[in-house]
């Protein structure tokens, strides 16, 4: 999915939390969000979700400016996921059955993706008896097997071990197959060095940088972003 933003403008009583001029998301890539705490990154991606809008600005979805026409179409994983009371592997196909996929689709998708994580071993738990980082993996998969054309990840592997962690970079490549398209906030820089296409690095609601992977973190222009980088002045 081609997203394009122009004009984004957001506030909370009265302070601005985003302020974008223009940035543009393309198929078949992943897009890492970068930025200190309070930079405005979650912000941006739940206004691209359609969980808050903008009070000036838009956002265009393939040309087209309507989120409820292409909800469909999106998928988010949030720092805190929701999981139902149930098994994880009902947590798993509740978005498949939400939208009305056959039984057969359903069960390929599950077969498709249940090596990753060996989530298979999982399936007949109750959410409320997995750990933190179980949960996490739940939620990523839950996501992964709807196959949107826009997948929205918040700091996704963060209650991850280290294993869990590569395996979930794997998953997260693979879901920009078929020209899909994953943004994706994460503070962990090695992370985004090791999986992103395009490095988006934000400061006070405002992108302060962005472009290729290799160019952001070879050679930043902006001073903060070499700050953080340990890239020097």
């Amino acid at each position: 999915m081609q997203v394009h933003i122009k004009g984004a403008f957001k506030e909370y009583d009265g302070r601005k939390v985003l302020g974008i001029d223009e940035l543009s998301f393309l198929g078949g890539k992943v897009y890492v969000v970068l930025g200190l705490n309070g930079s405005g990154k979650s912000t941006l991606l739940n206004c691209i979700a359609g969980i808050n809008t903008l009070d000036r600005g838009s956002i265009l979805y393939n040309g087209e400016s309507r989120i409820n026409s292409i909800r469909k179409n999106i998928s988010i994983v949030t720092q805190s996921p929701y999981l139902f009371n149930s098994t994880v592997l009902e947590n798993i196909i509740s978005g498949l059955k939400y939208r009305k996929i056959n039984k057969e689709d359903i069960h390929f998708r599950v077969k498709k993706y249940m090596n990753y994580f060996h989530i298979d071993k999982l399936f007949s738990k109750n959410v409320r008896n997995i750990s933190g980082g179980e949960a996490a993996k739940t939620a990523i998969i839950r996501a992964a097997v709807l196959e949107t054309e826009l997948s929205i990840l918040d700091e996704p592997t963060a209650a991850m071990d280290v294993e869990s962690t590569l395996e979930a970079e794997k998953l997260i490549k693979d879901m920009t197959s078929n020209n899909r398209t994953v943004i994706m906030v994460t503070h962990d820089m090695y992370q985004a060095e090791r999986i992103a296409d395009y490095v988006i690095f934000m400061d006070k609601g405002k992108v302060i940088e962005s472009g290729s992977k290799t160019k952001v973190f070879k050679n930043p222009e902006h001073p903060l972003v070499k700050t953080v980088l340990n890239r020097g002045n």
